[in-house]
């Protein structure tokens, strides 16, 4: 993967996050502080780096609200340190996994930018998206893209990766075409 093929995903990952965010901010914020207005992150090894190095930048709601692998996470941290983030190299490893454990897939759906709950329709391919996507995302995001099949193809691919999730040809396929199915658009 080259340098420009990273930065052009974190710039799409991060302006979807920001976009969720200023959608839905004061439910986002509502929903994590539980009412309190206020991100809390929760006790472990890297909470000092993290609400430090990542709130002279951005809020920790951009960053609670985030589900990723250790992949993902690892590539964003990379990333922050190569644009300024105050994290020394003994720091970064730390930081990565304190990421991973209180907001990776495992932690649940991303909170939805309207608290929505919305199901998936029915389909060929539903099952599948439903054990690899709606682990990271509730089903809103999936419900509100419009992507041709290149698009979703490469989202798929993209967010697997992300999550460092692994998965076999036929899965692929079976979630580009569901996906392309239900939210697609003309190429």
């Amino acid at each position: 993967m080259t340098m420009r093929t990273i930065r052009s995903a974190w710039f799409a990952k991060s302006a979807l996050a920001i976009a969720m965010l200023l959608s839905g901010a004061t439910h986002v914020r509502a929903q994590i502080a539980g009412g309190q207005g206020a991100v809390t992150l929760p006790p472990g090894d890297g909470k000092e780096v993290v609400a430090k190095a990542c709130n002279q930048c951005h809020g920790l709601a951009l960053i609670a609200v985030m589900r990723d692998g250790r992949v993902g996470w690892q590539e964003m941290v990379d990333n922050m340190i190569l644009r300024g983030a105050q994290v020394k190299p003994d720091e970064a490893k730390v930081t990565v996994d304190y990421l991973f454990e209180n907001f990776g897939p495992s932690k649940g759906p991303m909170p939805s930018p309207k608290g929505s709950v919305l199901t998936l329709p029915e389909g060929a391919g539903k099952q599948t998206v439903e054990s690899h996507c709606v682990i990271c995302h509730d089903a809103g995001r999936l419900t509100g893209a419009r992507r041709s099949a290149t698009e979703w193809e490469g989202t798929v691919k993209q967010m697997m990766h992300w999550a460092d999730i692994k998965v076999t040809p036929d899965e692929m396929k079976q979630m580009t075409s569901y996906l392309t199915t239900q939210f697609g658009k003309k190429e």
